[in-house]
């Protein structure tokens, strides 16, 4: 018969460990060897047991003490150790939950589930075993949420910038989607209940849309601020001028004042993308291109060597 194992170092702590730590400890250890989660193994099974066990007494304050001073000889065999304890039988409740006991498990067992509210004692295993039954059937015949689908959209700069509504053929069947004012490329749309069919009635999955934007010729976008260029000649920098410019909805009028320097960027404020989470405005940025002439007259040259003899 094998030697039996320290308490503590069954559920893997050191001596003097928390009550929080106990508890911890054991959910951890019951999780990993419960008979449901491991068919079949024997040896998981009496791990199991053990971490029953040790928790039975690791967790009754009395029992722990008696424990932490003489050892085993300091726990009372025929309170809680005897082979007299049969545990909770296949269906048992307790607490408003089902509990299944697999081959006798001793006195301990019985303190370990009376620790916990059926609520505690849920938190534990729900997540494994689906609820308060350990049954296989029960489980198998739980709602479960259907898959996500996912796909993509491409739409153009201009309908992600003031929002569109698109059509979508899904399995079949035709969804509507409406892609928002201010979407951005790589931007999700999510469509609840659109994915595949639940189980069991459980709920349909989603319907995941990636939106790809089309690039535009004219105008970049970081965020909600537009970007663009617009050329000028050098006379026009030199001496100012009003120059028009494009935005997305129109075109507007902006005076460049005199002595602009090349790839000067002024602003726009408000001219810009609607912001897809806080509806703010954004702006639009222009930069000047301040363009040279290549080809010149002789008379254009011998004017630009007047005019430089001015400047010294």
């Amino acid at each position: 018969m094998a030697e039996k194992r320290d308490y503590y170092e069954v559920l893997g702590l050191k001596k003097g460990a928390s009550e929080d730590e106990i508890k911890k400890a054991f959910r951890k250890k019951a999780m990993q060897y419960h008979p449901d989660k491991n068919p079949g193994d024997k040896a998981a099974e009496d791990k199991f047991k053990e971490v029953n066990e040790a928790y039975g007494i690791l967790a009754d304050a009395d029992k722990k003490d008696k424990y932490d001073r003489f050892g085993f000889a300091g726990v009372d065999p025929s309170a809680g150790f005897g082979s007299q304890g049969q545990g909770f039988n296949r269906g048992q409740s307790q607490g408003g939950y089902q509990y299944q006991s697999y081959g006798n498990f001793n006195g301990a067992d019985f303190d370990m589930f009376k620790e916990f509210s059926g609520s505690d004692f849920q938190d534990i295993f729900g997540s494994m075993f689906g609820g308060g039954s350990f049954g296989g059937a029960q489980r198998a015949n739980a709602p479960r949420k259907g898959q996500d689908l996912q796909t993509s959209i491409t739409v153009s700069f201009e309908e992600a910038a003031f929002g569109t509504k698109k059509q979508l053929r899904i399995n079949g069947k035709t969804i509507a989607v409406t892609i928002p004012e201010g979407v951005d490329h790589g931007s999700k749309i999510s469509l609840k209940g659109q994915g595949q069919p639940g189980i069991n009635g459980g709920a349909n999955g989603d319907l995941i849309i990636e939106v790809h934007v089309r690039p535009h010729n004219k105008f970049t976008r970081k965020g909600a601020d537009l970007y663009t260029d617009v050329p000028i000649t050098f006379i026009q920098a030199a001496l100012g001028t009003n120059i028009i410019v494009p935005t997305l909805k129109e075109k507007v009028s902006y005076t460049v004042p005199a002595g602009t320097q090349p790839n000067t960027m002024f602003r726009l404020k408000g001219k810009g993308l609607k912001a897809l989470k806080n509806k703010k405005q954004g702006d639009l940025y222009v930069k000047v291109l301040v363009e040279i002439p290549k080809h010149l007259t002789p008379e254009q040259t011998n004017l630009l060597k007047q005019f430089e003899q001015t400047l010294q």
